[in-house]
């Protein structure tokens, strides 16, 4: 499988650098979806896809969008803080 987002670092560290509050999880979420809306809906058609595929309900790996930008932001805030 391909990755959701293409050159995640990259545009992470985009979003980042046009934050007022680095470490505002809202603030990344809101200029994530403002810098990179392909993106965003291709994170939300992924997801789509991987929950019509999830027949017998046993969940699959890709988290909801919302957490998804979450764990982005994690991520790379622990990174930073390395």
């Amino acid at each position: 499988m391909s990755a959701v987002v293409v050159k995640k670092e990259i545009k992470v560290k985009t979003v980042f650098a046009a934050m007022d509050n680095p470490s505002d999880m809202q603030e990344f979420k809101v200029k994530f979806k403002e810098l990179y809306p392909d993106d965003w809906k291709r994170i939300n058609n992924v997801y789509q896809k991987e929950e019509r595929r999830d027949t017998k309900g046993k969940g699959h790996p890709m988290p909801e969008p919302e957490k998804y930008l979450e764990n982005m932001f994690k991520v790379a805030r622990a990174k930073i803080s390395e």
